[in-house]
């Protein structure tokens, strides 16, 4: 079976109905990565991303989607999809993009599969569903990744990276200092307190109002169960 991310589904409809024919698929949020694939005795993480999703996310959120990677306990695989010679004509310096390939294959521990478009993704993604072998049954899986023992700190950054990423989540607990008063500060009928919010610079910028408002959102969501079934 594959899992596909919402999210990928809703942006790559092309990907997810050609899968839909030829493999067992299914829409569930990923906690990381955009295809979990579920075989019979190992699953696989994928990220896919087209060159120019690639080179975009260099400087941001691709090493916040690859820590989560790293911890899969299974294979964890990043597509890169597209012309790679891009980079020359977007005024990149080549040493550094192979550089950093070379440091997250090397350093980070994920292999880079590189496909022409997105016929060669679907086609990897069927043979890859394939040599892992059919599952019995679905398994289910958890909405976070595993990692191995955690001092108190550590947990609490872990817990909040799920929320808003690695670098905000660092930069909201140290300004807040535990997780108890940040929370606080997430409640929506509390103006000064959420005033307080907008005091965190991430990269000496203030946090994304867009990110702060999922915040405050998740925070106060009353939980009602998964989609899709899962308890």
């Amino acid at each position: 079976m594959i899992v596909v991310d919402s999210n990928e589904a809703s942006e790559n409809s092309r990907i997810y109905a050609s899968l839909q024919k030829v493999v067992q698929t299914a829409v569930k949020p990923l906690p990381a990565g955009d295809y979990m694939i579920v075989g019979r005795e190992m699953n696989a993480l994928i990220e896919r991303k087209t060159i120019m999703d690639f080179l975009n996310s260099l400087r941001g959120r691709l090493w916040d989607q690859l820590s989560l990677l790293k911890e899969f306990e299974g294979e964890k695989v990043l597509i890169l999809e597209g012309y790679l010679g891009l980079y020359r004509k977007r005024g990149w310096r080549e040493v550094s993009i192979l550089a950093l390939m070379d440091r997250i294959v090397n350093k980070w521990g994920v292999p880079i599969i590189p496909t022409p478009d997105i016929r060669g993704t679907l086609t990897y993604l069927v043979w890859k569903n394939k040599s892992l072998g059919e599952a019995e049954e679905f398994r289910e899986y958890p909405l976070r990744l595993k990692r191995k023992e955690m001092e108190a700190g550590e947990q609490a950054l872990y817990v909040l990276e799920g929320l808003c990423g690695h670098q905000t989540a660092k930069a909201m607990l140290l300004h807040f200092k535990t997780l108890r008063n940040l929370f606080t500060a997430l409640d929506p009928n509390n103006p000064a307190a959420l005033a307080e919010l907008s005091k965190v610079k991430v990269g000496g910028r203030r946090a994304p109002e867009k990110i702060v408002k999922k915040m405050v959102e998740v925070a106060n969501v009353e939980f009602t169960g998964l989609r899709g079934g899962g308890d």
